[in-house]
């Protein structure tokens, strides 16, 4: 687990809290950003330009994680 980096959605409902949207995608364990495209694009309430922020987000914190060797802390 100490060389993968797991990302997860949640919800965020102003004056209610937040529910999660994902399951956690473990990176690189499994193709993490492909994963989380496809669960996007189940979602139909998600518009295109939200899911391509979402996974432009994805893409930075892998990238992130990866020119930091793994070591986010």
């Amino acid at each position: 687990m100490e060389k993968d980096i797991g990302m997860a959605l949640d919800q965020v409902i102003p004056g209610h809290g937040s529910i999660p949207l994902s399951p956690y995608y473990f990176w690189p364990r499994k193709d993490a950003w492909e994963e989380l495209k496809v669960l996007l694009e189940s979602k139909p309430w998600i518009s295109h330009m939200q899911r391509i922020h979402l996974l432009n987000q994805a893409t930075d914190i892998i990238n992130l994680w990866q020119t930091s060797g793994g070591n986010l802390t």
